[in-house]
């Protein structure tokens, strides 16, 4: 089950932008980024280098909506992890169940939003497909190699989708629920040793901020909602990672009813599969102890 959305360059300023420090985005030192890159050297950030680092870090704390990611996004990361098209996966990655954005600075992708949303799509299933398959290792692809490949079908919607550079990782918890997957697409130059570096150092705070997001998103556009017991205890059991036979037997019920409890919850809440009703109750404060629900 996906979701798409596109986010392009925003026609109007905001009121206030958590990335408003100009000199961080394009500062002296990026010629020695750039030969660097070159080199394929290991990250070893300049003063200037570790401001931005931890600028990046600290504003990612205050992103809690989608424009505020994608301006986080356009801004000081654009410092380390430059690109034009930016692809992010979030939801249950094992399952094929999760939502995809696209933000892209070209202006010109408004246009295409259609095409564009099924290529990510595409895209996203291909290269979690081989990043799971590769050992959860970073996926790099140069445009400079532009050869067919039968065994590699994320190469193929790379080139379907003209992302050219690319470069995709992720991250997910133990249960493999709450992941995260990020393709940064039309890169200036092939990803390197530093660039693979600097995006270990940067994917949980990227990871948090796109979940924070998400849950903005998903609490701003649905009304409050009461479960009862019986559905609160279900999703308990969802949150947990249990399969419908393992919570039917800790409520004493056939693993159908369990099933159709879900699809009552899942209509109740308008969401789309289980990762996002676990989402929505999280954020809702559902689980609290002192929570009343109607029986």
């Amino acid at each position: 089950m996906y979701q798409t959305r596109t986010m392009n360059p925003p026609k109007k300023p905001f009121g206030k932008q958590i990335v408003g420090k100009p000199d961080l985005s394009g500062s002296a030192d990026s010629g020695v980024s750039s030969a660097r890159d070159a080199e394929d050297g290991a990250f070893a950030p300049t003063p200037q280098e570790l401001e931005r680092l931890l600028f990046a870090v600290e504003t990612s704390h205050q992103i809690n909506k989608r424009f505020q990611f994608f301006l986080w996004a356009q801004g000081v990361l654009q410092s380390f992890l430059p690109h034009q098209t930016l692809i992010v996966a979030t939801g249950n990655l094992d399952a094929g169940q999760f939502e995809v954005d696209v933000f892209s600075s070209d202006s010109a992708a408004e246009d295409r939003e259609p095409e564009l949303s099924k290529q990510a799509r595409d895209t996203t299933h291909a290269a979690v497909n081989r990043w799971n398959a590769g050992g959860r290792s970073p996926l790099a692809y140069s445009s400079d190699n532009r050869i067919e490949s039968l065994d590699d079908p994320m190469l193929e919607a790379v080139w379907e989708m003209g992302l050219g550079n690319t470069l995709a990782h992720g991250t997910k918890d133990l249960r493999g629920m709450n992941a995260s997957f990020f393709i940064f697409g039309r890169m200036p130059r092939p990803p390197r040793r530093r660039t693979l570096e600097v995006l270990d150092i940067l994917m949980p705070y990227m990871h948090f901020a796109a979940y924070r997001y998400v849950l903005h998103d998903s609490t701003a556009r649905q009304p409050s909602v009461d479960l009862s017991v019986r559905e609160v205890q279900i999703m308990r059991g969802v949150r947990d990672g249990k399969t419908n036979m393992e919570i039917g037997a800790d409520l004493n019920i056939s693993p159908l009813t369990v099933k159709n409890h879900v699809q009552r919850i899942l209509r109740k809440l308008q969401v789309s599969n289980r990762a996002q009703a676990v989402a929505y109750c999280l954020s809702s404060q559902v689980f609290s102890d002192d929570q009343r629900y109607r029986a």
